[in-house]
């Protein structure tokens, strides 16, 4: 379905972008105010419906290789959101639909949803990285920022040739990890680390650590404020997404004093006819 197809089915306004980027495209829809489930289960070339207008929706957006955004219930993004589309390059729409009606047109028409895209899985193109590490700060309880040291990263990523699949995954997990500090820490540091075979990402941070790290690792466990759940986090979704992404993940807290991660994907991964 073409975006220009979607904006007549909902009857929407394009508030940002061109007439050419209206030929895109997309291969599925998915919808939620909640951007860790969009993190969970969108998938890359997809359209994003949410009512969460704020620059996080962007963000994740982009993280999560959308093609377009459409606001709901006629609502619009901030200044900040619009500026940050504008330089993705991801075109933003608004309707006076529902999310239901929304979703409901979209699917009548043809639109694919997640469940139906499954079992397709793109391949991982082998190739080789010089090696390098860079170090980014995190700052804690600052939401107007969150997100951004993982757009960069995702930028670096593209840069450098990695495979599209990989960074969507890395990328992912990477926003996750960095809103936790955000939500919960006062300060942390992602450093990544790239060679030949391999992307890790470490992050530390000094925070109030985790109590139980078998429960936080459960689907739909959150200790969220209700702030953190109106700027579309605290589903309960953000360990166990890091977890689902990662080739490997090992999570070590010491309570009072903070939280480390490492977080791995192989970039060279072995297929099932060669294991």
């Amino acid at each position: 379905m073409k975006l220009r197809d979607i904006r007549r089915l909902l009857q929407a306004e394009m508030i940002s972008g061109t007439e050419i980027q209206l030929e895109k495209d997309i291969g599925s829809a998915c919808s939620s105010d909640l951007m860790s489930d969009v993190l969970a289960f969108s998938r890359s070339g997809h359209v994003l419906l949410t009512g969460l207008a704020n620059v996080q929706s962007i963000r994740t957006a982009n993280i999560t290789g959308a093609k377009a955004v459409v606001y709901v219930r006629g609502k619009k993004p901030d200044a900040e959101a619009l500026e940050l589309a504008k330089l993705k390059d991801i075109p933003v729409l608004t309707t006076r639909c529902m999310m239901y009606e929304a979703c409901g047109l979209l699917y009548q028409n043809g639109l694919l949803g997640v469940s139906l895209l499954e079992n397709v899985q793109p391949s991982a193109e082998v190739r080789d990285y010089n090696s390098f590490s860079r170090s980014f700060e995190i700052a804690g309880r600052n939401f107007s920022r969150g997100g951004s040291v993982s757009t960069t990263i995702k930028d670096i990523f593209e840069d450098i040739g990695i495979d599209s699949a990989i960074i969507r995954r890395a990328t992912t997990a990477a926003y996750e990890a960095e809103m936790n500090v955000v939500m919960y820490a006062e300060r942390g540091e992602m450093i990544v680390h790239v060679t030949p075979d391999l992307v890790h990402l470490q992050l530390r941070d000094e925070g109030p650590g985790i109590p139980d790290i078998g429960l936080a690792m459960q689907e739909g466990y959150s200790t969220a404020t209700p702030e953190m759940r109106e700027r579309g986090f605290g589903a309960g979704m953000g360990l166990p997404n890091i977890k689902k992404n990662a080739d490997r993940f090992e999570i070590f807290s010491e309570v009072g004093k903070g939280t480390r991660l490492e977080i791995y994907f192989d970039l060279h991964p072995v297929r099932e006819n060669e294991a």
